[in-house]
């Protein structure tokens, strides 16, 4: 959970929300999603308010100390490339 900082996007959000992680672009409220555990540290996304967009993975980058550094995002489609955001978190 925390808030995430992209240099080109923005803050993106993760919280606990009715016990699950869920999502939240700030500059972009109709990207949002729950996460849902896939394997290790990544989770599927899907954006319900954006049909057009496929399934996509999020995967959280640990450092040394084994703490969140920053999210990594991976929806693939033509239009927006989710990885160019590096989302760095904020402590």
């Amino acid at each position: 959970m925390g808030s995430y900082i992209s240099l080109i996007y923005g803050e993106a959000k993760v919280e606990l929300v009715n016990d699950k992680l869920y999502l939240k672009f700030l500059p972009t409220p109709i990207f949002h999603s729950p996460l849902e555990h896939w394997q290790y540290n990544t989770f599927t996304i899907k954006f319900p308010d954006v049909p057009a967009l496929p399934e996509g993975k999020v995967s959280f980058i640990l450092g040394p100390d084994s703490d969140v550094e920053k999210m990594l995002i991976d929806v693939p489609n033509p239009d927006f490339d989710f990885t160019e955001l590096d989302f760095i978190r904020q402590k």
